[in-house]
């Protein structure tokens, strides 16, 4: 019964997407036509909403977290649907908004244009990923750029492993394809029902140094330790004015512009995680102060932190270690298989991530004088600042240059 309901909304759906004149038809094989059509409404979206639930997926690919994500930024859906004999195969889930773009050299801001761009989000494909699929999408995506409808295409965080990679570096002309691939490191864990099974799975040293770390912090605030969970929407306001305190003390914000900000965006994409049920933020207090926060959702079996941080007057007891330990206990009954860190080498995925994805910011550049100036910019950049920091290291300086640059920075940042 159940199958045939859903073959049945995904005919219907076919039936729908094809009809539109709108659409483009792209015949590969006489036995396998393909069909492509571009949804730029949020409204529509909801012609998909049965069958996007039915394709697995991330919870940023989620069709209301998405749609939360595209109101919030005042942005425009970009969501490519494939369809194959009628049937919709596969969806590429992205957003197009006009935004400054800045190109640097290593912190420093050398030029930020105002650029249009089709951005698509973590996990954005869903449905069959065949390699066949990923090069028809690309394809498809290409051509949204040579009519026009943005300077450029980008992936935040794409798998090297995946198809969809392979087919962005690929396809592209030369002067359009992106010759940076900025690589970076995504901790995934395997969920321990609690601390005893995760230290069972440790080296001695290391099981011994959690173990010290977590009691120090009991003994030195004995009877002064507080950690409060939040999920709800009452809890929001509460929640967000203590992370804002600690974040606004943390090296990663006041240096470099990242991290936890209070921003309507946040706001929205917290309020629908709560209004789903998978908010959840643990803070930590010492002394009754707001001393380190962990700011994530469950989704789909999935712990995915999205933001931590930790007030660096109590950097010596390690809030951030104790406050994630606290974290596995007090869920250890959930239904949870995965701990995402997210996307950035931060030292608690270091610490106890039992696999590390290699994931690249990838770009494809508009076929136009705009889009090859902008390839030409981010490439330069790029291998500037990578140049600078290859002769740093073979010189036995570059913890000396990070050193200096901390200090010159420090003074001029707002206590």
């Amino acid at each position: 019964m159940k199958s045939h309901a859903a073959e049945s909304v995904v005919n219907d759906l076919g039936d729908r997407l094809v009809s539109r004149p709108s659409i483009r038809v792209v015949q590969e094989a006489r036995d396998n036509p393909l069909a492509f059509r571009t949804i730029r409404d949020l409204h529509e979206l909801e012609a998909l909403r049965a069958i996007w639930n039915s394709w697995p997926g991330t919870r940023d690919s989620d069709i209301d977290f998405f749609s939360s994500m595209v109101r919030s930024r005042g942005s425009r859906p970009h969501v490519i649907v494939l369809t194959r004999n009628a049937r919709p195969d596969a969806i590429l889930i992205g957003l197009r908004e006009h935004r400054k773009t800045p190109f640097k050299l290593s912190y420093f801001t050398i030029y930020e244009p105002e650029v249009n761009v089709i951005e698509f989000v973590y996990g954005g494909l869903r449905g069959n990923a065949s390699e066949e699929n990923c090069a028809a999408l690309v394809r498809e995506l290409m051509r949204s750029l040579d009519e026009g409808d943005a300077d450029l295409a980008l992936w935040e965080h794409l798998s090297v492993q995946s198809s969809l990679y392979n087919c962005a570096l690929r396809l592209p002309r030369f002067a359009l394809r992106d010759h940076c691939r900025c690589l970076d490191g995504r901790w995934l864990m395997n969920f321990p029902k609690g601390l005893d099974t995760l230290f069972m799975n440790l080296g001695r040293s290391q099981r011994s140094k959690l173990r010290r770390k977590y009691r120090n912090v009991l003994n030195h605030f004995a009877g002064k330790v507080q950690i409060r969970c939040f999920r709800s929407l009452a809890d929001l306001e509460p929640a967000i004015s203590d992370m804002e305190a600690i974040a606004s003390k943390t090296d990663k914000r006041r240096m470099f512009g990242i991290g936890f900000f209070d921003t309507p965006q946040i706001r929205e994409q917290m309020v629908v995680a709560a209004k789903r049920g998978w908010l959840s933020i643990y803070i930590l207090y010492l002394e009754e102060k707001p001393a380190a926060f962990w700011m994530g959702t469950i989704y789909d079996h999935c712990l995915q932190g999205d933001q931590v941080g930790y007030d660096p007057v109590w950097g010596e007891f390690s809030p951030g270690i104790f406050l994630f330990l606290t974290i596995l206990e007090d869920l250890r009954d959930e239904d949870i298989k995965t701990v995402d860190f997210g996307w950035r080498d931060i030292q608690i995925g270091r610490c106890f991530g039992d696999l590390r994805r290699v994931e690249a910011r990838i770009h494809i550049y508009a076929p136009t004088l705009r889009g090859i100036q902008l390839n030409l910019l981010s490439t330069a950049t790029h291998c500037a600042t990578h140049g600078a920091k290859f002769l740093l290291r073979h010189t036995h300086c570059l913890e000396w240059a990070r050193r200096v640059l901390r200090k010159w920075l420090a003074p001029a940042l707002p206590t």
